[in-house]
């Protein structure tokens, strides 16, 4: 991350109380984060970059305060201030089947997984800026804590930003629809599944984002070293995630494999059993070895069954 983009960072995340605070309580609460290598040109900078892009307000010299329309992306949770996650995806005009897929993965997949872990989500259609929005999408790759790509469609809007957002070493996530081929250059990066039409792929889905999602790490790391690894241990959580899951759901399919094995034994068996024997041959079997024995009684037994005849 840049210092201008730390400052501004910082300088949202002491607005966020939504209070008016001064240059000074700024510059101190800048101390108190560890950061003080910084020039009062980088600083004045931050300052007008914020109050062109509308995300802070001035309310008197020196006095500022978080702009109206950014209050919403700087909510605190418990105390805590959120982090911010954005969504690459492709768009698309509206009313159409890209632009279906957009909204219904954001809605349905993305957007409930980063609240519940913390996380404010936001897609480029919701930025309000008067400055560049090309400009506004690099600052978000390169200053927000997280970014999940949706490749479906090999969008080269997606490729680049995806690209762009790799140089900060920081976490990143990538989706693509079921059944879709991704490009050789990116498939060494580990990328989940998702299918809108199968509501329990829709809740794995959900599920192994949430867990992947806990397991990044945050942390500031300033080192370049440092970042480098903090990088790979990142991606390594997101691999070990879906090993895991792999691991799940061949132990499920070993069940199933199971269950249908002890059920073809059962019918197997079933079908070689004899059919059950009449009264006559069970009788036949118990009388038989008495009557060899005691012929008298074969005797007895035919004249008892004349009368019956």
């Amino acid at each position: 991350m840049t210092k201008s983009a730390m400052i501004k960072e910082l300088i949202m995340q002491l607005l966020s109380d939504e209070s008016p605070h001064t240059v000074s309580q700024m510059k101190n609460y800048l101390i108190q984060k560890d950061f003080n290598d910084y020039s009062e040109g980088q600083f004045s900078g931050s300052i007008d970059n914020l109050l062109k892009n509308k995300k802070i307000e001035k309310v008197d010299r020196g006095v500022y305060k978080i702009a109206n329309v950014e209050k919403s992306f700087t909510q605190e949770r418990n105390g805590a201030f959120m982090k911010k996650c954005f969504v690459v995806s492709p768009i698309g005009d509206a009313g159409t089947d890209i632009r279906k897929n957009a909204d219904q993965l954001y809605q349905h997949i993305i957007k409930p997984v980063c609240e519940k872990c913390g996380f404010i989500a936001q897609r480029v259609d919701e930025f309000n800026t008067s400055e560049s929005i090309t400009q506004e999408i690099l600052d978000a790759l390169n200053d927000y804590e997280l970014v999940i790509a949706d490749l479906t469609g090999h969008n080269p809007n997606v490729f680049f930003e995806i690209g762009y957002r790799t140089k900060s070493q920081k976490p990143i996530i990538h989706l693509k629809r079921k059944d879709e081929i991704i490009p050789f250059d990116v498939s060494a990066i580990r990328t989940f599944e998702y299918d809108l039409t199968d509501l329990d792929m829709v809740t794995a889905t959900k599920d192994r984002l949430e867990q992947v999602i806990k397991n990044f790490k945050y942390d500031e790391i300033k080192e370049s070293k440092k970042s480098s690894n903090n990088f790979e241990n990142n991606m390594i959580v997101a691999s070990l995630n879906d090993i895991q899951y792999k691991i799940d759901v061949l132990t499920e399919e070993i069940k199933k494999k199971e269950n249908e094995t002890i059920k073809t034994v059962i019918e197997t068996f079933n079908a070689q059993k004899s059919e059950p024997e009449s009264l006559e041959t069970e009788m036949m079997k118990i009388l038989m070895p008495e009557l060899i024995r005691n012929p008298n009684a074969a005797d007895a037994l035919l004249k008892l069954s004349d009368k019956f005849k």
